[in-house]
């Protein structure tokens, strides 16, 4: 082949391989054996500004790398860190990282050539290097992030549960303590208001005020202030609670504002961080004191310490919002508490006359002691009539606040709805009958019988029936009616609770309808309010105390049912209580098993007869000492009297009392002088002599719980006052009868 064309072949072959090279995106240098470039792309000099002439002139590496640092892009440690990975001679392939003074990153690839030569790839790393940069910082926020939500979650959980906020506070300031680097931090709950203000710092009272302390007091000065608290003005703190705004301080002790009792050289940076409630006031301070170098206000944990003082707030409005509702529980406890003492009172002193009046009025009308005129009868009917409305009026308010105070207990069975309504109507009849009033009773047969407390639904239908009685003009009508209804009907009707309905629940509804004055429709709401009348004006035509339709819908409720009203001025009303039925009650028998009352009555009196018993009644009203004396002395009993508790227990204990001059039975006052009957029957109960003899608990109280409290006493039987004769003689006869 001719010279001439092996030197342009090679030529092109020069020129293709340099087209080639710099096609390459890197800049790529070739050193020889003996260190010299001798092959290069125009990346190369593109990259630091080199001129192709300069880079022709085949400088070493140690030239190139030295004219580097000469134009400032390295520095002579990363020259001579880069020269001392790419000279030894045992090295194949290395690479090594390097970032320029001017932000440029570069990765360099060393490769040793078969001749011994080093061919060098200087790679842009710069972008990739900044996208490893953002990850990482991305990276580091999500971590900061979690950390702190972490932080916040933890307390939200230790907050929630917990009522003793100087756990939680310890629990928060631990952390925080920790997290910037304090040596110790407290927390203030500020109380009072305006100038009397203060930021308390303990209470021994389980409040809403609480101190967390971490870390120790520098000075027992310090301690004494934060114990007493810090009043209104006083210090930096309340700069704080006025601007919702934290304060960072250098060398506290030198502030002028500092107070006198922290003003020590160990202080060292301070900083002061409000606690808001939900609408933004500030109810506390957090106080934080460090001896690091880095400043408070530039810790990177300063949202996590802002975001736990707001949880901080949550907690203490929600510490004192359960102190006040338990301290309101209190209150409410003590006042219901007061008033069931006082209804106990009332009901002992109303009765005690009540008792008197009733019996005698009895008395007299049975013309025992002798015979009455008409008109004296009369009287006696009068006064007998007003003590028993009295009496009615008494056990509404006691019924009522019963039923408030949740100790009213009801007793249902199934009983048969025409016979309820039939012997309500029979009660209702004779008042009806003053007035000329119709009545009339209408039973859906569809429903035999429901599960009722029968004396409960029986004062209902009373309670409707004498206001219907009382508000029907003469000649008027009143229809007592049973149905079955369904929760579908009771929706339509109006009625003074909005609670939900399910349409499909049965209801057995009782309507009481007349055709009375009716009450005008924004009167309506009214009604079943307790002492509340439509008409209590001073010219009021009809009396009442209000409590009837209000304990009417109570014990509707208690039956787990509602009441409900239509009504038309000058036409009539009608009231209807709906009552769930939870049970449907097929017709059954019921066999008696105890023979008449009138049979057993005249095996007792015959007994009597024969046998003159002894009761012994301790009272201490001369009145009802009287009466019961009149009534069991016409019965053929022997009465003995004894005033007060104490000669009671003095005669318990008598050597004189021997088992023959025993009483047959004790008829036992409970509120007494010196002693109380209660006393006394656990002594009788106790003695070997005394504890045989029954004993009847007779007493004007007539709360819940009463009759039980009694027969726990050791009470053979109980009677309530204002007494009934009837029952005082059969209650006696039953007990003597036994003996």
């Amino acid at each position: 082949m001719h010279p001439e064309s092996v030197e342009l072949r090679l030529e092109k072959l020069k020129q293709d391989q340099e087209l080639i090279l710099d096609r390459v995106d890197n800049a790529i240098a070739l050193f020889d054996y003996s260190h010299k470039l001798v092959l290069f792309n125009q990346k190369l000099s593109q990259i630091w500004g080199f001129s192709p002439e300069w880079l022709q002139s085949k400088p070493t590496y140690e030239t190139v790398f030295a004219e580097l640092v000469t134009r400032g892009f390295w520095s002579e440690v990363q020259k001579k860190q880069l020269a001392s990975t790419i000279e030894p001679a045992e090295v194949e392939n290395v690479s090594y990282y390097i970032e320029q003074s001017n932000g440029v990153c570069l990765e360099v690839y060393v490769t040793v050539t078969s001749d011994g030569g080093r061919l060098c790839t200087f790679r842009d790393v710069t972008t990739y290097q900044q996208t490893l940069k953002e990850a990482a910082l991305i990276q580091a926020n999500l971590n900061a992030e979690v950390r702190r939500l972490a932080f916040l979650l933890s307390l939200t959980e230790r907050l929630q549960p917990a009522t003793e906020l100087r756990e939680i506070g310890q629990f928060a300031l631990s952390y925080l303590v920790e997290v910037m680097g304090a040596a110790f931090g407290d927390v203030k709950v500020i109380t009072g208001e305006g100038i009397d203000r203060q930021a308390a710092i303990f209470t021994n009272q389980i409040s809403g005020q609480f101190i967390a302390t971490y870390g120790e007091v520098a000075v027992a000065e310090m301690r004494a202030l934060l114990d007493r608290g810090v009043p209104y003005g006083q210090g930096l703190l309340w700069e704080v609670v006025e601007t919702g705004k934290p304060i960072f301080v250098e060398d506290y002790y030198k502030h002028p504002k500092a107070l006198a009792g922290f003003r020590h050289p160990a202080i060292g940076q301070l900083g002061i961080f409000p606690i808001p409630a939900a609408d933004g006031t500030i109810i506390g301070v957090l106080t934080l004191e460090s001896r690091s170098l880095q400043k408070l206000q530039e810790a990177p944990q300063q949202d996590m310490l802002m975001a736990a003082c707001r949880t901080l707030g949550v907690a203490i409005e929600r510490a004192q919002a359960e102190e006040r509702l338990r301290q309101i529980n209190e209150d409410l406890e003590r006042a219901s508490q007061m008033k069931s003492e006082f209804l106990a009172s009332m009901s002992h002193e109303l009765r005690t006359p009540l008792n008197s009046i009733l019996g005698f009025s009895d008395l007299l009308m049975r013309q025992s002691a002798g015979s009455l005129s008409d008109r004296q009868i009369g009287y006696v009917q009068t006064i007998e009539k007003s003590g028993q409305h009295l009496l009615q009026l008494i056990n509404d308010i006691l019924d009522l606040s019963k039923i408030e105070a949740g100790k009213t207990e009801l007793y249902p069975q199934p009983i048969s709805i025409q016979y309820l309504c039939t012997e309500c109507l029979k009660m209702i009849q004779p008042r009806a009958d003053k007035k000329r009033l119709a009545l009339s009773l209408e039973i859906d047969y569809r429903l035999n019988k429901a599960n009722l407390d029968e004396r409960r639904v029986s004062q209902i239908l009373i309670n409707l029936l004498s206001n219907a009685v009382k508000f029907t003009p003469e000649g008027g009508q009143i229809k007592l009616a049973s149905k079955l209804a369904y929760g579908s009907d009771l929706a339509k009707e109006y009625r003074p609770d909005r609670s939900p309905i399910n349409p499909t629940t049965p209801y057995l509804c009782l309507e009481v309808k007349d055709s009375g004055i009716g009450i005008a429709r924004e009167k309506w709401h009214l009604l079943f309010r307790p002492f509340q009348q439509v008409d209590a004006s001073l010219t009021r035509r009809h009396e009442g105390t209000g409590l009837g339709l209000a304990l009417t819908k109570r014990l509707a409720e208690l039956h787990g049912g509602t009441v409900s009203l239509e009504s038309v001025e000058n036409q009539g009303s009608a009231f209807r209580i709906w009552l769930p039925l939870t049970e449907m009650w097929q017709e059954s028998t019921i066999n008696g098993q105890l023979s008449s009352v009138s049979d057993k009555q005249q095996i007792t009196d015959k007994q009597l007869l024969t046998d003159r018993k002894r009761v012994l009644v301790v009272e201490d009203q001369v009145y009802n000492q009287a009466l019961i004396s009149e009534v069991l002395e016409l019965e053929g009993y022997a009465v003995e009297l004894i005033y007060d508790g104490s000669t009671m227990i003095d005669l318990v204990y008598s050597a004189l009392v021997t088992p023959e001059s025993l009483p047959d039975l004790i008829l036992m006052d409970i509120q007494l002088p010196e002693v109380d009957g209660f006393e006394i029957i656990r002594h009788l109960k106790a003695h070997p002599l005394w504890q045989n003899v029954p004993v009847i608990a007779v007493t004007a109280i007539a709360m819940a719980g009463d009759r039980d409290r009694c027969l726990a006493a050791g009470a053979n039987g109980y009677l309530s006052k204002p007494l009934n004769l009837d029952e005082l003689i059969s209650t006696v006869r039953s007990f003597l009868n036994k003996n």
